[in-house]
């Protein structure tokens, strides 16, 4: 099987729990219960608002940079 071309890039896109917000980082839990930060900022593409409680499938680069983030199916 081929590599997509995200992969090729080091994109993994993650599907997460939030936990919380602290500033410009979502705190996310994965579904091993491990707890994540994901640092987001004006590049970050995010179409609707985020919050506490919110299923998301995230976009995020080696540096757990999220590059885009929206809601999960």
């Amino acid at each position: 099987m081929k590599p997509d071309e995200d992969t090729l890039q080091g994109i993994n896109t993650i599907t997460v729990d939030v936990l919380r917000t602290e500033g410009e980082n979502f705190i996310v839990q994965r579904s091993d219960g491990k707890e994540v930060r994901l640092h987001t900022d004006a590049t970050t593409q995010m179409p609707v608002m985020i919050g506490k409680g919110d299923r998301i499938k995230a976009k995020v680069n080696a540096e757990r940079h999220a590059l885009s983030i929206r809601q999960a199916d």
